[in-house]
């Protein structure tokens, strides 16, 4: 890989990277790596930017009009095919399915995917009062699939519930864990500590990271200044980091094209096994402390490659939170291996939806440096919502390498569920809760809870003093008996 240039690495006002800017050198060192042109490339994809998925995060500064189309002016490239995908830590993994099928049936030759966040500098320049101008104007056609596309991940009812960050949603699903595992708040902490502790290590080595020093089980589950509570149960130093200046890119062809084009085999790194899917919604899901449609993606992605799980030489897990890294670690039997190849979300960073194309970056290197390896590329999007898992090798794999998306979509639609209402009323139990918190301290609460026939909904708790929020957070009130009544615009709820 190539050096990251200072400019892009840290925040400096004159000049300061842009999101396209990122992306594009990262699009460069790949073109580089493989030793074409841009004129060669006619196909451009990327990974659409954290300012354009959402109004929290919009930038002051403007931005390409056309992102993939800026990216390619950056490598020379005037592609006839330039894609802006939707929102998704999956994306990347999709992205490289779409592009090798379009490779596989000729009307593709050479085809890039890319994608930068440049938040670090974008809130570099608020805190010191700069103002930027990284708008830019650029001609030709493009293909906006808009932030969301196909079934949505989120109702009309978790809205009115004021659930619209990631953090509530794995929230419920943390707590959900625990609960089922039988552990108290304390232990579940020092679980999701071990677990991505050594990740940390990893970040440590990685020169791309945001984060140098190692983080111990005990930095990661020990409640400081410094690792303040978020939103029940987790801490800061447990969750992903995005204020960050990354960017990552892929380029793909054939093998004809390879070879017409000098790349060099040892380049060469082959999609031996995809797989994707949606999950359904929360509350319509069998079990609200994992994603059915993450274990049979995983299972698909391993059977199209003709591969067991044993056969897994290295894994990057998409790790924004804990309970997606235990879930792929069960699924995977990796408890106590390796599951980060980038350092992970926490301690890497965490680059928006393009993450995943950092975590298949590194699996490439990581077969290249052991040909004939095998590599596990996982990508998370929404709160487990959408699915996608990429295999790897220097091993040619003849035949279909697609998992059969249909079929997986009826295997995820066939999950049975307690089912949900909109309008609860009467006597209730406490499955899953969240507790957010403002800088460190307790101020609200949020629940699912189950009717006593099992009808699932969502309520705000009523009546928390600060002291009852911290034994709630606490684990204290674990399966608490509720008394809950439909309420405008979110329903309400009472311990019994």
């Amino acid at each position: 890989m190539e050096p990251v240039p200072e400019n892009l690495k840290y925040w400096d006002s004159e000049p300061a990277g842009s999101h396209a800017d990122m992306a594009g050198h990262a699009a460069v060192a790949a073109m580089m790596d493989a030793g074409l042109y841009g004129e060669s490339v006619d196909w451009m994809a990327s990974v659409r930017t954290f300012s354009d998925s959402s109004p929290a995060y919009a930038c002051p500064f403007g931005g390409p009009n056309k992102f993939p189309l800026a990216v390619a002016a950056r490598i020379g490239a005037t592609p006839a095919t330039a894609i802006y995908d939707v929102i998704g830590g999956q994306s990347p993994q999709t992205l490289v399915a779409e592009a090798a099928q379009a490779l596989m049936s000729g009307e593709v030759r050479v085809a890039v995917i890319a994608g930068g966040e440049a938040l670090a500098n974008m809130r570099a320049a608020q805190r010191s009062g700069t103002t930027l101008d990284w708008s830019e104007e650029h001609e030709g056609d493009w293909t906006d699939r808009g932030p969301f596309q196909g079934a949505m991940i989120v109702s009309q009812t978790e809205l009115a519930h004021g659930l619209i960050d990631a953090m509530s949603y794995y929230g419920f699903i943390e707590t959900a864990r625990r609960l089922r595992a039988g552990r108290s708040v304390g232990v579940h902490r020092r679980y999701m500590a071990e677990l991505i502790a050594p990740m940390s290590e990893v970040a440590s080595r990685n020169p791309f990271a945001m984060f140098k020093e190692v983080f111990t089980a005990d930095d990661i589950a020990t409640p400081s200044a410094a690792n303040r509570n978020l939103i029940s149960p987790y801490l800061k130093n447990m969750v992903a980091k995005d204020g960050i200046n990354q960017g990552a890119a892929v380029v793909m062809t054939t093998i004809g094209t390879a070879r017409e084009l000098g790349v060099p085999e040892n380049k060469w790194v082959y999609l031996r096994g995809h797989a994707q899917a949606q999950e359904n919604l929360m509350l319509d899901r069998a079990d609200i402390s994992r994603s059915v449609a993450m274990d049979i993606v995983i299972a698909e992605a391993l059977k199209a490659a003709d591969a067991s799980t044993s056969d897994i030489d290295h894994a990057d897990i998409y790790s924004c939170f804990p309970c997606v890294v235990d879930q792929a670690a069960t699924q995977l039997d990796r408890k106590g291996k390796p599951m980060t190849l980038t350092g992970g979300l926490p301690f890497f960073g965490g680059p928006g939806n393009n993450y995943t194309l950092h975590g298949i970056c590194e699996v490439v290197a990581a077969c290249r440096r052991a040909p004939g390896s095998l590599g596990l590329a996982h990508g998370n999007g929404g709160w487990m919502s959408k699915q996608a898992v990429g295999l790897y090798s220097t091993v040619w794999k003849d035949g279909d390498v697609f998992a059969d998306t249909t079929a997986i979509a009826a295997q995820v639609a066939a999950q049975s569920s307690p089912g949900h209402t909109d309008r609860p009323s009467g006597p209730a139990t406490m499955e899953s809760y969240i507790v957010q918190h403002k800088r460190g301290e307790p101020v609200d609460a949020t629940l699912i809870g189950q009717l006593e026939d099992g009808t699932r909904f969502y309520a705000k708790l009523q009546d928390m003093d600060a002291a009852k929020l911290t034994a709630l957070a606490a684990g204290e009130l674990d399966g608490a008996r509720l008394k809950v009544e439909t309420a405008m615009p979110a329903n309400k709820a009472w311990l019994a």
